[in-house]
């Protein structure tokens, strides 16, 4: 397995315009710039944005238009962005469909429910699955094994299996009481080495299964709690050696973790 790195995102919300404010709508899009820029700085692989892209369903053109530009960038840079939908911008209804679908149609983003087999992978490096989104408990346990029967998860022997998915994984460690828990442990497939989490807004990371489960955290605050959180862009570099970082350490397969974010 060939070395390789990857920016895991989530929880944009793009669009937000928090207390009604323009100014506040601008901010979200200033973060997403700047995730933009460490990402072309870095040059990983590729990018995962586990769901949240957007705040609303149906954003406005101004929102749409400078997502557009954001992602042009990271074409332009080589950059593959892969893509789940979240609770948020999700499809409203199966006959409108969700707005990722034609940013998918564009070339501008990969979204990994989408296409055959739900799956994206890098040759001799990694194998990447993603799921939708089904807003609650009672939907995700009706939809989701259908989906898994259609779409079945194949991790590969000999690279690295990524898990995508948004959705609060029912973990007292990591489930904040005040939201709903629409996926049980048992729900979620094994033999994935790293488990990319959106919907949590406190980036969260430990052991699970045979690997890790990461939440990487809100971009900005999109409430007055979250404004104590920050550095939420998370990096990843898959290593044939464990390094001597001790913060690395703490995770189950070899990983270097670079942060930015707002201050």
């Amino acid at each position: 397995m060939r070395a390789f790195s990857f920016v895991h995102a989530s929880d944009l919300h793009l669009g937000y315009a928090q207390y009604g404010l323009e100014a506040r709508r601008q901010d979200f899009d200033n973060a997403f710039s700047e995730v933009v820029d460490k990402t072309i700085e870095l040059k990983p692989d590729f990018m995962i944005i586990a769901g949240d892209l957007f705040h609303q369903a149906r954003p406005s053109n101004l929102t749409l238009e400078n997502t557009i530009r954001s992602f042009k960038r990271l074409r332009d840079a080589g950059i593959p962005v892969l893509t789940v939908d979240g609770s948020h911008d999700s499809a409203p209804n199966t006959i409108t469909s969700t707005i990722l679908y034609p940013l998918d149609s564009a070339g501008l983003i990969y979204h990994l429910p989408r296409h055959r087999g739900a799956c994206w992978s890098k040759p001799d490096c990694c194998y990447v699955y993603g799921i939708p989104n089904y807003h609650n408990r009672h939907k995700t346990e009706e939809a989701l094994p259908k989906f898994m029967e259609e779409n079945p998860p194949s991790p590969k022997q000999g690279v690295a299996n990524i898990f995508v998915f948004h959705g609060a994984v029912d973990l007292p460690d990591i489930k904040p009481p005040y939201i709903e828990a629409e996926l049980s442990p048992a729900m979620l497939p094994s033999g994935f080495c790293y488990y990319a989490a959106g919907h949590i807004h406190d980036r969260q990371q430990g052991y699970f299964k045979d690997g890790v489960l990461v939440y990487g955290g809100c971009i900005e605050s999109v409430s007055y709690d979250e404004a104590k959180n920050h550095q939420r862009l998370l990096p990843r570099t898959r290593r044939r050696k464990r390094p001597s970082n001790p913060r690395t350490n703490r995770v189950n397969f070899p990983t270097q973790v670079h942060r930015t974010g707002r201050d």
